[in-house]
């Protein structure tokens, strides 16, 4: 790859904008990418590009025989747990599980299954007091996730009592639905708008 001509962002953008109509396989975008002399990129080095594009929710994967095609991902196709994955990037490692059960449960007013919160990011211990075997049963038996699996064997847990991020559940809601409607909000807010006003 010359000069760098395709490194970080520039890469991406291209990509995303080879991918603004239908689904293209790795050959196709592999052509298209280095059609001109300065923009040449190593089939591999491409390929895990585009699984780490996938895997950050930027592209979506679809196997049609005998390729595999990527498509842009559109914000309507990310969960609710991708998109308070996404906002909760930055909070301490030791507590974004914890507050990722907060928010989860805040929003479903139930137990939260683990495979929720690997949607949502959170990996290893999850510090929530887990369901018994029975109370997990009868939980199944009333939940319909759309798009989720749930084994029998799957736990499901609560907050701790002790854990409470209302504000943090609250700003983290605030960014997704802002972000959803294209909101514009200001950074200081109301107060801004009121001295303006003044």
């Amino acid at each position: 790859m010359p000069n760098g001509s395709l490194r970080g962002m520039l890469l991406k953008d291209r990509i995303i904008d080879i991918l603004r109509g239908d689904g293209k396989s790795i050959s196709e975008i592999y052509k298209e990418i280095n059609m001109e002399d300065e923009t040449k990129i190593h089939r591999l080095a491409l390929t895990g590009y585009l699984w780490a594009m996938a895997d950050f929710n930027v592209l979506k994967e679809k196997y049609v025989k005998p390729s595999k095609l990527y498509f842009l991902l559109k914000k309507d196709e990310t969960s609710i747990y991708e998109l308070i994955g996404e906002q909760t990037v930055n909070e301490p490692q030791e507590k974004r599980g914890e507050e990722i059960l907060y928010i989860l449960y805040t929003i479903f007013d139930r137990p939260i299954f683990d495979i929720e919160l690997e949607k949502a990011g959170v990996t290893g211990n999850i510090k929530g007091k887990r369901l018994d075997k029975r109370e997990r049963k009868k939980l199944l038996s009333k939940v319909d996730m759309k798009g989720l699996k749930i084994s029998s064997d799957s736990d499901a847990y609560l907050p701790m009592p002790n854990a409470s991020y209302p504000a943090l559940a609250m700003r983290v809601l605030s960014n997704i639905i802002s972000e959803k409607y294209e909101v514009k909000r200001e950074k200081k807010g109301i107060q801004k708008e009121l001295d303006s006003v003044l």
